[in-house]
């Protein structure tokens, strides 16, 4: 036997239990984390949001004094909820591994130093715990034969030995650093040279300690399963003072609570209400035993010291007993493995009950009368006079193995149930990286098959095969793993689970039956409470949704889903107002994205202008969720009415990503609102062209919403050609859009035929609409007009006036028209008209009379400038037109005029080249600035960029008889007079037969003049 070490100086000996104690600390620590929150990492809860579309209505288009709203859908956020997992935990399996090495390392260390029976049971321990971990499986040399555990065996079981043989003079320190580098040796061999991934690496060697690691967690129980007892000693015998000590009594009423709440736990399965809504649970029992029997190890030494001295002995065993006990929990708690978190939480309050009421008869037939002269028996509890120490542990052990054997030893069921768990778990992950193998699926239902058979109130197994069915797509085995778990126990999270699978409108009854046994079992649980109510929302059952929302706020009043659900619901039902007041008592914060989604939305709906006064920060590096999608949108939305673009960097972005792919149709539509509304419509329509492509009702709203925007700007021909396509494919409310488009570009017969169509609307508010539109329309301006009110009269001249012959006898009317605001629109409508005749005084006199100043910052000054500014150019008032342009406002969505009329006045030829250049790639759709720009090249005898001009021009509104003529006329002297044949029959179908006949006789003239000007003079 060798000699046993002498102690070092004080500081030297600190040093490495001082390593190993912060070690055991952090060990305690990451258990009391994975306490809290292992269940939740590995089974998270987990939002389904729901995308309901909701109707609402852009910023209406005005036709005169009427409107014409483009619907869109806006989409409430709800959200239910879902178990998602079980997750595999690789930082925890290394950081329980990185436990056990450091330990390993210590272990060998002392073991090393002790006496030779000692030692010898040591080393075997160290024996059994390598070959439990199966490393060899993991391919390092042969995963057949065990090569690898005969290396570990030798490069540890050896030093050991020669240590405890040859070398026992050797320093504790020289021991740690030897055995650190060899166990860093294998680790390092083991990581290198395995098949598999580091992380893959540490699930395996975790999955196979579950048993030593309960082996050990049982061992630590058992060491201290007295030793609350023994604290309650202290704490009623350690006063210096006699008179401050407490007797018998109080020690034996306090262990008597004690116990008996131990007792009444395990009487009651483990339920005992401690607090309301808190229950005991004997982990927490286990730390203050921990901590009173570190501080008294040095006292038991007479107990133990026979076998292994205090130092360097017991001192570092102790610490790497309690490090390895809590790393084995740890992990248990980090992979919410219920079967062996239940196992030592029954296990040990078993131990403290059995070993603590042992060690209570012991303290009393021992030292009873000494307490009660309040004397310090707490110095002298481990030095007995009549009953000896070791009957604390040959009654407790005792007790304890009666009643396991009166369980049939569950326990260990539970142990093996836990392990076969891990190894699910561990078969499971392979199979997912290799979806192929069915062996290894297979492999994995077996062991939880296992697991079932050992613990079948084994809910993390029906989860983990929940979870192998569900990656296989197999619905119904998923669905009757989770039933059958329900069967046996109780859970909240396999209800949420379960109920979550049943998602279609025919698994209305199996949901409702398994949300209502889940709150019946869990009646706290605010999550199955906030899934009824979304549930009773696809019903008529309104009473059931607000008492279920009502009962979900009352449980979890701070629950963004909950309260993200109330305003949803309140919307749904036009609860506008109710919803307008609950918002303001539930202001959503920035981390609740489904409740401001719903915010947002609410205030488009409202037109509440204020809800987007704070930036919104989109992370466009993530694929976005439902809840962020929708705020995005509506964001995205409330911002066109103040022309916005500050989204649209985002927007871009968000797009590209592969992930956001489910909502691609949305974003491409809100690029194309913010880039229109933003001043950038050529933009907006090349990005909203790929959603106009097609014949499907999707495809007819897009071609709606662009001839919507043709409207806007003026190009009425070529709208309603675009609304008879949407009509074509589905869309059944263009009507009403394309009677005006009609009646502007002239065409009255057509525009009432739409009127007719759109007055028989089963919206009736389209109905009235064209019923008012179809009224105007047949109104007689020589009998009905006079009497109408004024509106009626702006109306009139606005829809009437493209197709009356005099527009001067209109201009007379819109100027007698007595309410400003109509007389306004009437003028805005008529004036272009008469200008387009060149009647250049009347538009100067009307202009005089009835425009505001230049300088009026508002949109209707914008228009009057518009009008200023043509007419400049039409009476060559270069003067006036440069003054209009240095100093009148226009609005964004007038700028490209403006940059007509600085192209206009350009004093050199390349200036002005370049502005027109600018106005045909930004706005193609000023069709006076498109004809402005081709007379501009062909005046330069640029024949070609005249006819690209106009080609570009015809690009963008294609039903234009101005662009139609000049691009004809411009083809001859460009030579291109072989692409005249379409555009021309194109004329034929637009043009009255008298007007196409003298263009026609115009265009021949001009190509027999080219034709004369090009022949040889000879």
């Amino acid at each position: 036997m060798p000699a046993p070490l002498a102690l070092p100086p004080a500081p030297r000996r600190r040093v490495a239990l001082l390593i190993l104690g912060l070690v055991a600390l952090l060990a305690v620590g990451l258990a009391l984390f994975h306490y809290f929150t292992g269940a939740e990492r590995t089974l998270p809860v987990v939002t389904v949001p729901q995308l309901t579309p909701v109707p609402t209505t852009l910023a209406p288009l005005k036709i005169g004094l009427d409107e014409l709203v483009l619907r869109l859908n806006g989409y409430l956020v709800t959200q239910t909820y879902d178990v998602a997992g079980p997750y595999v935990q690789p930082e925890a399996a290394m950081a329980w591994l990185g436990l056990l090495a450091v330990c390993l390392v210590y272990f060998l260390a002392v073991v090393s130093t002790l006496a030779r029976p000692a030692f010898v049971v040591g080393m075997a321990l160290v024996i059994f715990l390598l070959m439990s971990l199966n490393a060899d499986l993991l391919g390092v040399f042969d995963s057949l034969q065990q090569y690898f555990l005969v290396l570990a065996l030798a490069l540890l079981g050896l030093p050991a030995f020669a240590f405890h043989a040859f070398w026992p003079a050797a320093t504790l320190g020289q021991r740690l650093l030897t055995f650190a580098v060899l166990v860093s040796a294998l680790s390092a061999i083991l990581l290198l040279q395995s098949n598999f991934s580091p992380a893959f690496t540490a699930l395996h060697l975790a999955s196979y300690a579950t048993v030593s690691g309960a082996v050990v967690f049982a061992l630590l129980v058992l060491w201290v399963a007295f030793e609350n007892i023994h604290g309650l000693l202290w704490l009623n015998t350690q006063a210096e003072n006699p008179g401050s000590r407490f007797g018998l009594l109080p020690f034996v009423l306090a262990s008597g609570l004690y116990l008996g709440t131990l007792l009444l736990y395990y009487l009651n399965d483990g339920e005992v209400l401690i607090l309301p809504n808190i229950r005991l649970d004997p982990y927490l029992l286990l730390l203050p035993a921990v901590l009173v029997g570190w501080l008294g190890l040095r006292r038991r030494a007479a107990t133990y010291g026979t076998w292994v001295g205090y130092w360097p002995g017991a001192a570092h065993i102790y610490l790497v007993l309690v490090t390895l006990a809590a790393g084995s929990l740890g992990y248990a708690l980090a992979t919410a493995n219920d079967p062996l978190i239940t196992a030592g939480r029954d296990f040990t309050a078993l131990a403290l009950l059995t070993c603590g009421g042992a060690f209570l008869l012991y303290v009393l037939l021992n030292f009873a009368p000494l307490i009660r002269q309040r004397l310090r028996v707490y110095l002298v509890v481990y030095e007995p006079r009549r009953l000896p120490f070791y009957t604390v542990y040959v009654i407790g052990i005792g007790a304890l193995g009666i009643v396991s054997m009166r369980n049939n030893f569950f326990v260990l069921d539970q142990v093996r149930a836990a392990f076969y768990n891990n190894l699910g778990d561990l078969s499971r992950l392979q199979s997912e990286e290799q979806p192929t193998n069915d062996g290894l699926a297979l492999l994995s239902e077996r062991y939880y098959a296992e697991s079932d058979v050992y613990d079948r109130f084994n809910h993390r197994a029906s989860m983990g095969r929940a979870a192998l069915y569900r990656f296989r797509s197999q619905r119904q085995n998923e669905i009757n793993a989770l039933r059958r778990a329900l069967s046996r126990a109780p859970s909240e999270k396999i209800s949420l689970r379960l109920a979550a699978l049943f998602n279609e409108p025919s698994d209305f009854f199996d949901r409702q039956k398994t949300l209502q046994e889940g709150i019946k079992n869990a009646p706290q649980s605010a999550r199955l409470a906030n899934d009824l109510a979304q549930l009773y929302t696809r019903s008529a059952l309104t009473d059931s949704v607000l008492f279920y929302q009502q009962r979900a706020a009352a449980l979890a009043p701070d629950d963004a889903v909950v309260r993200a659900n109330q305003l949803a619901f309140l919307v749904q039902n036009q609860e506008l107002k109710a919803a307008q007041d609950f918002l303001r008592e539930n202001v959503p914060q920035p981390e609740d994205v489904a409740l401001q989604s719903n915010a947002l939305l609410l205030a488009q709906l409202i037109g509440d202008k204020e809800a987007t006064a704070n930036p919104l920060l989109v992370d466009s590096t993530q694929d976005l969720s439902a809840a962020e999608f929708g705020r995005l949108y509506h964001a995205g939305l409330h911002r066109l009415a103040s022309r916005d673009t500050t989204l649209l960097t985002a927007l871009n972005e968000v797009s590209n990503r592969h992930g956001n792919s489910a909502y691609s149709e949305q974003l491409t539509f809100l690029r194309a609102l913010t880039q229109y509304y933003g001043g950038r419509p050529v933009r907006a329509q090349a990005t909203l062209l790929p959603l106009v492509i097609g014949n499907s009702p999707s495809a007819a709203y897009y071609q709606q919403v662009r001839a919507m925007w043709l409207l806007d700007q003026g190009l009425y021909t070529t709208a309603a050609a675009y609304f008879a396509e949407a009509a074509r494919n589905g869309f059944t409310e263009a009507a009403l859009p394309r009677a005006y488009a009609f009646a502007l570009a002239g065409q009255l017969d057509s525009a009432q035929a739409q009127a007719a169509v759109a007055a028989r609307d089963p919206n009736p508010a389209l109905a009235r609409q064209g019923q008012r539109l179809r009224s105007i329309l047949t109104l007689d301006f020589a009998t009905q007009y006079p009497s109408a009110p004024d509106s009626i009269k702006a109306q009139y001249i606005v829809v009437r006036g493209a197709a009356e012959t005099n527009p001067t006898t209109l201009l007379t009317a819109a100027e007698a028209i007595a309410t400003p605001a109509a007389r306004q629109v009437a003028l805005l409508a008529q004036l272009p008209r008469v200008l387009a005749t060149g009647d250049v005084e009347a538009v100067r006199a009307a202009l005089q009379r009835h425009a505001p100043s230049p300088t009026t910052k508002n949109a209707t000054a914008s228009d009057w400038n518009v009008l200023r500014g043509k007419h400049y150019v039409q009476a060559r008032q270069a003067t006036n037109l440069r003054q209009l342009v240095s100093t009148a406002y226009f609005a964004p969505q007038h700028q490209p005029y403006q940059l007509y009329f600085q192209a206009t006045l350009a004093d050199k030829p390349a200036d002005a080249a370049q502005l027109y250049a600018k106005l045909v790639k930004e706005a193609p759709y000023v069709t006076d600035g498109i004809l402005a720009a081709a007379d501009f090249h062909t005046r330069q005898r640029d024949y070609a960029t005249a006819y690209d001009v106009l080609l570009k021009g015809l690009d963008y509104n294609p039903e234009s008889t101005q662009l139609l003529k000049a691009y004809v006329l411009a083809a001859v002297p460009a030579g291109l007079v072989a692409y005249t044949e379409a555009p021309l029959k194109k004329l034929r179908t637009l043009l009255a037969p008298a007007e196409y006949a003298t263009f026609r006789s115009k265009y021949e003239a001009q190509r027999a003049a080219q034709a004369a000007e090009l022949a040889p003079w000879n």
